[in-house]
This record gives structure tokens, C-alpha cells and sequence, in this order.
């Protein structure tokens, strides 16, 4: 079993969490990009699945593209043409679009090095009761499951003559019918897990017996305080050494 997996599940999810409060605390761009570069660098080396794709690396451009044309505070940057870019639209762009990608990529690192199983009995063996302990645990289960089945209903609607362009109108159009084939796939499998758990005699008992237990040792412990010293660190450092001389808003 590789590093990443195994560490306690509640403690990844712990330090996810503090690193997600962290993302929207830096307010310097040049922290931020730098924040990014090391979580790309850590989805590299945990193996996890490719989370940056295209449509997620637009979509983020698309926002810092946003920024930097209608927000004007701040001095004046650059001018191209008739569009005066100025330092506060680029600013904002880089923390806005940065934190989307950070939290995008940190939470497949998470999914992707953590089974569901295992954060379950995690979260059971911590003290949360199994029946909401389950529910994350479902909601990670179905992530990979849906992916496939969104991947079929395309095949299908491809197979039966539906243009799947890239322009605006074709991903409306795109989204338009194959919203509701995996809305009644979704149902479905609901209802066919309900009716399985039920069947198992799930929540007939107060508690459930695990089969691997998942306690938090020192290690463990040790290891989310010195993400909660890391992440106050660069929030400290992130707000007192700012690029003011650079950047005036």
C-alpha cells in the first residue's frame, strides 16, 4: 500500500479541509500560484487521476479572463488596443481561478487516494453514528459509477444522430438530453441500493461491528497539527509580505 493510502482517511480529510480554508485566506497572487504548482505537483506523485481537464483549465482561464476584462480597480497594467488590463482585475483573476483549480485537484487527490470503505470506518470509529457515516462514503462509491454512466448515455446519444460540438448552443443542447437519462439512471441505482441496504437489515441495530477498525494514532494526530501550523504560516506570510510594491489597488 503506497503512502498516501495510508494514512487515516479522517486525517486527509481533515487537512483537506484545512487547506481548503487556507485557499480562500491567501490573498497574494504569486502565494497562490505557487500554492497551485505544489498541489499539482502532489495530484503528480499520489497517482491520482488526471483532474485538469480541459474543460476544467477553461473554464478557470475563462474566470481570470472575466476578471481582467470588467474588473478596472487598481492601476492601469497594460493596454491592449481599446481594453485597459488593469493590476487588480489580474490579481483577483489569479486568486479566483487559482482557488478553483486547488480545490478541484485537492479534492480528486482525496477521492482518488482514499476508499470509501475506509473513511467510513473511519468516521464510525471516531464516533459518528454508521448511518451518516455511510452517507460520504456512498457519495465517493457513486463518483467513478456516474462517470461511466454519463460516458454511455454520450456513446448513445452519438450512436442515435446527436452532434456534441464544441460551441455554446451544442453543449446546451448537449446537456439538454442527457440531463434526464442520467437523472433516471441516478434514481435508479437509488432505489435498487435502498431496497439492497434495507434487504441487509441496514440501521436495524444502534451499531454495527467493523471489520477493520481505523483508530487515529500519534502519527496521525502529529500530522494535522502540522498542517494547521503549515497552513496559518502562509496565510501569516501570505497577508505580511505581500507584492504591494508591485501591485497598488
Amino acid at each position: 500500500m503506497d503512502k498516501p493510502n495510508a494514512i487515516n482517511p479522517l486525517v486527509k480529510f481533515l487537512i483537506l479541509i484545512v487547506l481548503s480554508v487556507m485557499v480562500f485566506q491567501i490573498s497574494d497572487p504569486a502565494y497562490m500560484v505557487l500554492f497551485v504548482a505544489v498541489v499539482i505537483v502532489a495530484k503528480v506523485l499520489t497517482n491520482a487521476r488526471s483532474t485538469l481537464t480541459k474543460g476544467v483549465m477553461w473554464f478557470a482561464f475563462a474566470i481570470f479572463l472575466a476578471q481582467v476584462i470588467f474588473n478596472h480597480s487598481g492601476d492601469i497594467a497594460i493596454t491592449i488596443l481599446f481594453l485597459d488590463v488593469n493590476w487588480g482585475g489580474i490579481v483577483t483573476g489569479v486568486l479566483i481561478a487559482g482557488r478553483f483549480l486547488a480545490l478541484i485537484t485537492m479534492s480528486w487527490i482525496f477521492v482518488a487516494t482514499t476508499r470509501a470503505s475506509d473513511f467510513s470506518s473511519a468516521l464510525i470509529s471516531s464516533g459518528v453514528p454508521y448511518r451518516f457515516a455511510y452517507l460520504p462514503a456512498l457519495a465517493m462509491r457513486f463518483v467513478p459509477v456516474f462517470q461511466v454512466e454519463l460516458s454511455a448515455v454520450r456513446d448513445a446519444q452519438v450512436t442515435r444522430g446527436l452532434r456534441l460540438d464544441k460551441s455554446i448552443k451544442g453543449i446546451v443542447r448537449a446537456a439538454r438530453y442527457t440531463t434526464m437519462p442520467m437523472l433516471i439512471s441516478a434514481m435508479s441505482k437509488v432505489n435498487t441500493l435502498a431496497a439492497s441496504m434495507t434487504g441487509r437489515g441496514f440501521g436495524a441495530y444502534p451499531k454495527r461491528t467493523l471489520l477493520k477498525p481505523l483508530q487515529m494514532t500519534v502519527w496521525d494526530i502529529l500530522l494535522v497539527i502540522s498542517s494547521i501550523a503549515l497552513a496559518v504560516a502562509i496565510i501569516y506570510f501570505s497577508r505580511c509580505y505581500e507584492i504591494d510594491s508591485i501591485v497598488h489597488i
